[in-house]
C-alpha cells in the first residue's frame, strides 16, 4: 500500500465520518454543492483554459483539467458553505437521530465516492496520461510513481466514479464528458 492509497482510505473513512457526524441535511447540501460545481466546471472550464493556454502556454487538455478543477474546487466550496450557512439551525428531531445519522452514512459513502473518483480520474489523466510525471522534478516523479502504482485510485477511476456518473449523467451537460470518461 503506497501514500496515495493510504490517503484514499482515510479520506473514504473521513467522508463516513462525516456522513455520520453531520448528518442528512448537510451531506444532501454537499451533495447538491457537489452536482451543481459539476455543472458550473463543465459549462465554465472551457473559457479558463483557452486564457490558462494563450497567458500560460503548455498543453490544451492539462489546461482543461486544471481549470476544471479549480472552477470544481472553488464553486464546490462556496456552495457548500453558502448552503450549510443557511441551514446551519435546521436540525432532526431527537428521536429520528439514529435514523439521520445512518442515511447520513450513506450520503457520506456518496459523497466519498465522488469526491474520490472525481480526484481519481484528474490525477492520472494529469500524472499518467499527459505525462506530469515525467517533469525532472524529484516530487512529480515520486507523485507519478505513487499514483501509477496505486489500486485504490485505480478502483475509485475505473469501478465507483463510472457507476455514480451513469446515475447523474443524463443531469450533466456534454462538457462534463471530458472529465468523467475513464482513461
Amino acid at each position: 500500500m503506497n501514500v496515495i492509497d493510504l490517503l484514499f482510505v482515510v479520506l473514504f473513512f473521513g467522508a463516513l465520518a462525516v456522513g455520520f457526524f453531520q448528518g442528512t441535511i448537510r451531506l444532501i447540501i454537499v451533495i447538491l454543492a457537489f452536482y451543481l460545481g459539476t455543472v458550473l466546471a463543465s459549462l465554465y472550464y472551457q473559457s479558463l483554459a483557452d486564457i490558462f493556454v494563450r497567458e500560460l502556454g503548455g498543453q490544451r487538455f492539462v489546461s482543461q483539467y486544471v481549470a476544471f478543477a479549480l472552477i470544481h474546487l472553488f464553486s464546490f466550496i462556496v456552495l457548500t458553505w453558502v448552503g450549510v450557512y443557511s441551514f446551519r439551525y435546521v436540525h432532526t428531531p431527537h428521536h429520528l437521530e439514529m435514523v439521520d445519522r445512518i442515511i447520513g452514512t450513506a450520503l457520506g459513502v456518496i459523497i466519498g465516492g465522488m469526491i474520490l473518483g472525481l480526484s481519481a480520474v484528474l490525477l492520472w489523466n494529469l500524472f499518467i496520461v499527459r505525462g506530469f510525471a515525467n517533469i525532472d522534478y524529484p516530487i512529480t516523479r515520486w507523485l507519478g510513481g505513487q499514483i501509477g502504482t496505486s489500486l485504490m485510485l485505480r478502483f475509485f477511476a475505473n469501478a465507483v466514479l463510472p457507476s455514480l456518473y451513469e446515475l447523474i449523467d443524463p443531469f450533466l451537460p456534454d462538457a462534463a464528458r471530458i472529465i468523467f470518461q475513464v482513461q
